[in-house]
């Protein structure tokens, strides 16, 4: 998932940081930058890990289907 999920913001042409804003709106206002990297890179894989992960999952589909 990591490596996709970074292959997939680098096609889009954004960053951690944009996803990141998205998923802070979205019910994670605390979520910490070295939070969410650790999730992208699944050195976390708690339930929030999850969940967060969920969250980005759907921004980039937003995204991508934008981009169409």
């Amino acid at each position: 998932m990591g490596n996709t999920t970074k292959v997939r913001l680098a096609m889009l042409g954004k960053k951690q940081v944009d996803v990141l804003s998205e998923v802070r709106k979205r019910g994670y206002a605390n979520l910490e930058a070295s939070q969410l990297n650790a999730y992208i890179n699944e050195r976390n894989t708690t339930p929030q890990a999850k969940a967060v992960m969920k969250i980005v999952d759907d921004v980039l589909d937003e995204w991508e289907n934008k981009a169409i």
